[in-house]
């Protein structure tokens, strides 16, 4: 995958103390690797294929592998979808260039399958790298859902709010995508505010875009909350799954 703009290849190196991960490298040789969540229904019966990209915590690089799968992704494999995970290995998760390519061939692997539609969603970092699908590469998602997006968390406001509204202004006019910020949530030390008022008028004339700051979850894990899955699992999976490019199915 082939970074389209320098904004994102210089700001974008990692939610994550980075120095910590790559020393820890050499100690989980385990490979990158796509597993499901359950078992596949094939691209014949299922909606479409679904990717979940975790966030990359500098202080275990070894949590790809070890994390509990998130409740949420449950509504989209009952709604229908074939969900699969993406674990990266500690190598692959450091510069932020190599999770790009890691989802690039993740995708590029699924799409082979024949699946009708890719959506990918992703959280922290994981959801950073699910926007950049939508404007990078040959392996383009149909569609992303981003929660809590943020890859560099030390990074001054300006460039924060930059590098979000430079994203959602270059996604493609034919792509689905949902970001959900989160009040509380220490890594974006409020920044949120303005790079979703500014995002918000940038896709304010699309029916297939949302950004929201939900009211009843908070923190960079508000996703994880049962408040928030209640109000928003099965409308993010009707998100993804109409047909109608008109749609905008989740409540504001």
């Amino acid at each position: 995958m082939k970074v389209a703009f320098v904004l994102v290849a210089a700001l974008l190196l990692g939610a994550c103390q980075t120095d910590n991960l790559v020393t820890k490298q050499a100690n989980d040789p385990r490979p990158t690797s796509v597993d499901y969540i359950a078992k596949p229904k094939g691209p014949q019966v299922a909606k479409g294929a679904v990717l979940f990209i975790n966030g990359v915590d500098g202080t275990s690089p070894s949590h790809h592998y070890d994390f509990d799968t998130p409740n949420i992704l449950y509504w989209f494999s009952g709604a229908g979808f074939d969900v699969y995970r993406l674990n990266l290995a500690p190598k692959d998760q450091v510069p932020f260039g190599r999770v790009l390519q890691a989802t690039d061939r993740a995708i590029s692997d699924i799409r082979r399958q024949n699946y009708r539609k890719i959506f990918v969603v992703g959280q922290s970092a994981g959801g950073v790298s699910a926007l950049v699908t939508l404007i990078e590469g040959g392996n383009v998602a149909d569609g992303a859902i981003a929660f809590a997006p943020v890859a560099v968390g030390n990074a001054p406001k300006n460039q924060q709010i930059e590098w979000h509204t430079d994203i959602v202004s270059k996604i493609g006019p034919t792509r689905r995508v949902a970001i959900f910020h989160f009040d509380g949530d220490d890594l974006v030390k409020n920044w949120h505010k303005e790079a979703v008022a500014i995002s918000s008028a940038k896709l304010a004339n699309r029916r297939n875009a949302m950004i929201r700051v939900p009211s009843n979850a908070s923190g960079h894990f508000g996703f994880e909350s049962v408040a928030f899955q209640n109000t928003y699992g099965l409308c993010l999976a009707e998100f993804l799954a109409t047909d109608d490019p008109n749609e905008r199915v989740c409540p504001p």
